[in-house]
């Protein structure tokens, strides 16, 4: 979304315009479905799969379809962002006590983490109601709605009285070219000692990927991700299914080129 937009909904219109600007993409997406004959398809796959995420990092994890997901399929099937499963495992690992997803939509990411970290606390921040109450939602399926606590927005200076508190954090990051405001060390410096994987958005804000990697560099280590194709054959749920809904069902409808930062704070943890 770009971001003059959001910004005019956001600020001119408060609740009811995000509300409104939710409702229209997620039109948008169930027709670019309809119009690409998936609907049925993906429909059926989520029903063999019972709603259930198959593979990946967060496997296992009751997620039903809402209204507008248009990469739902993706998801169930373990495809969704699989370049970065690698990643998520390894900042699992790291245990964080504190877990901040920036863009938390319906709660895939945020709901996931919750299910591996169970000793953490979990942000959700989210300006879209409808999204909020989707996150609500799945977190109440999977039996982690006590431990997610869901606030609608975050600048840096915020972020840093979350952060500051906290001996290790991670931060998950998809806000489509906020990320250039809001992971600011100068601001919050507390990010020095954070984790942090986020989607960047060049389409959004040019550069955003180089900033963000000078920005860190001193005190992480980055990885740069960008997204790779999707083998339909590597997929056994998938089989049987004509090539072209296949590749349908794998598709994640992104701008290109699409990268992710994965930043691995250098700095010891007492």
């Amino acid at each position: 979304m770009r971001d003059g937009l959001r910004h005019f909904f956001e600020t001119r219109l408060g609740a009811p315009g995000r509300a409104l600007l939710a409702w229209r993409t997620r039109g948008q997406a169930e027709r670019l479905l309809a119009e690409r004959g998936l609907t049925a398809p993906a429909a059926r796959l989520a029903s063999r799969l019972d709603h259930h995420v198959r593979r990946g990092p967060f496997a296992g994890m009751d997620y039903p379809r809402r209204r507008g997901d248009i990469v739902h399929a993706a998801k169930l099937l373990g495809a969704y962002e699989c370049e970065l499963h690698g990643a998520v495992e390894r900042l699992i690992a790291r245990a964080p006590e504190i877990v901040v997803n920036v863009g938390s939509g319906d709660g895939y990411y945020v709901v996931g983490i919750a299910r591996r970290l169970h000793a953490a606390r979990i942000v959700a921040v989210d300006p879209d109601p409808i999204a909020q109450r989707a996150c609500a939602d799945t977190a109440r399926r999977n039996g982690v709605t006590a431990r997610i606590e869901a606030i609608p927005l975050v600048d840096a200076t915020q972020l840093e009285r979350i952060l500051v508190r906290e001996l290790h954090a991670l931060l998950i990051v998809d806000c489509e070219g906020y990320e250039n405001d809001l992971l600011d060390p100068a601001r919050a410096p507390a990010l020095a000692a954070a984790d942090i994987l986020v989607e960047t958005h060049d389409f959004a804000r040019a550069g955003v990927t180089a900033r963000l990697t000078d920005r860190f560099a001193a005190t992480h280590h980055v990885e740069r991700i960008d997204v790779a194709a999707r083998d339909v054959g590597a997929i056994p749920d998938l089989a049987g299914e004509p090539v072209d809904v296949a590749r349908g069902l794998l598709d994640e409808f992104r701008h290109m080129p699409q990268s992710w930062l994965v930043l691995t704070s250098r700095i010891a943890r007492t």
